[in-house]
């Protein structure tokens, strides 16, 4: 019997090979390791738990997140069906919308509560080589924390939109580029623009007189840069003007702030141009007030010289003959004596605070318009 001896050439080259296809395989296996290893790391990197199940929910593959979250072992979680590890109103829940995407084909995304927590959850289908959905991803978002802050926020912006409407005061607001981004109520009812005329509107050309204008563009230049200027931080009185073109006094608190690296600047305006009618006229009473006891002096101080002097008039007249050369220079006397009498009888009457230009330039009462003579004359 003849035994054939292999060739030594074509064993060697065999060997290669297979040493080959081993290295091969070898760097399959670690390639794969090593995907497996960023799949993971990437998973457990995300915030989101993420868990993996086929489409009876037998849990095949979970993040740290998600068995964090569950509270249960990993090892414990894997082959166990998702609906017998969630509360049962939340798993009644998840298996309506995984019935729902493996119908549709198509990921859902929906929200639900448990245990005062409030998450929103992704489900997307995975699909086999023949097309066919094998798998399911379900991944859950822990959102309480930001509902919780939109909720806040939107309740802080319904109590500033409460507040800003109901204020007796005008707020406006203007942005970096001295266009008016804010205007409430009030500011409609005070200056006459509604939100819609006054908003994205130059607020200096609409609201400031033109004799300010000037000043104001230019103090503005260096709000931008600074968000300073020398309203900033105060209360001051100035004017302002209406829709109409009519001026008003106003009071108004000015601050600044910043948004989005630009300077803005937020103004409380009060109007004030009934206060300052009030205090013109109560000014005007005080004058009046000085005018009356003034004249109520002068008149008592006048009439008694008068009196004397009158007197001593009608003592001298009975003693001068009418033809005498005296009686023309009597008779001036006796006018300047009616007049004076005239005079503090309106001074008497004197009900209101009037004056008339002096020619030194100053201004004194006039007795005639002060006391309502010339119009009951007339």
């Amino acid at each position: 019997m003849m035994t054939l001896k292999p060739d030594r050439e074509k064993l060697e080259k065999r060997i290669m090979e297979l040493e080959k296809k081993l290295q091969q395989c070898r760097q399959t296996d670690k390639s794969v390791g090593e995907a497996e290893g960023t799949a993971r790391a990437l998973l457990n990197a995300t915030s989101e738990s993420a868990i993996l199940i086929d489409r009876k929910g037998i849990i095949l593959a979970v993040n740290e997140v998600a068995v964090h979250r569950l509270d249960k072992l990993k090892v414990k979680i894997i082959r166990m069906n998702i609906y017998d590890v969630l509360p049962s109103d939340v798993a009644i829940q998840i298996k309506s919308n995984i019935d729902a995407v493996i119908s549709s084909g198509e990921l859902i995304q929906f929200e639900n509560e448990s245990e005062g927590f409030l998450y929103a959850n992704t489900i997307y289908p995975v699909f086999g080589r023949h097309g066919n959905i094998e798998k399911l991803a379900i991944y859950t978002r822990d959102v309480t924390v930001e509902r919780r802050a939109v909720e806040a926020l939107r309740e802080s912006e319904e109590k500033f939109r409460n507040i800003s409407s109901s204020a007796q005061d005008a707020l406006v607001m203007m942005n970096s580029n001295g266009n008016i981004s804010y205007w409430n109520d009030a500011a409609e009812r005070i200056f006459g623009y509604t939100k819609k005329e006054a908003i994205d509107r130059d607020l200096h050309r609409l609201l400031v007189p033109k004799k300010y204008l000037e000043a104001f563009t230019k103090g503005f230049e260096g709000f931008k840069e600074t968000g300073q200027g020398r309203a900033i931080g105060k209360t001051i009185e100035m004017l302002a003007l209406r829709r109409d073109g009519t001026e008003f006094s106003m009071e108004l608190s000015l601050s600044s702030f910043q948004f989005q690296n630009q300077w803005h600047a937020l103004g409380v305006i009060r109007d004030i141009s009934d206060r300052k009618l009030a205090e013109k006229e109560k000014l005007q009473k005080e004058k009046l007030q000085g005018v009356l006891e003034m004249a109520g002096a002068a008149c008592h101080e006048l009439n008694q010289p008068l009196q004397i002097i009158s007197g001593y008039y009608e003592l001298l007249i009975k003693d001068i003959p009418d033809d005498h050369s005296l009686n023309a220079k009597f008779k001036i006397i006796q006018e300047q004596i009616n007049k004076m009498r005239e005079i503090t009888k309106k001074i008497m009457k004197i009900t209101k605070y009037e004056t008339r230009p002096y020619p030194d330039g100053s201004k004194i009462i006039d007795i005639d318009k002060s006391s309502n003579t010339i119009a009951r004359e007339g």
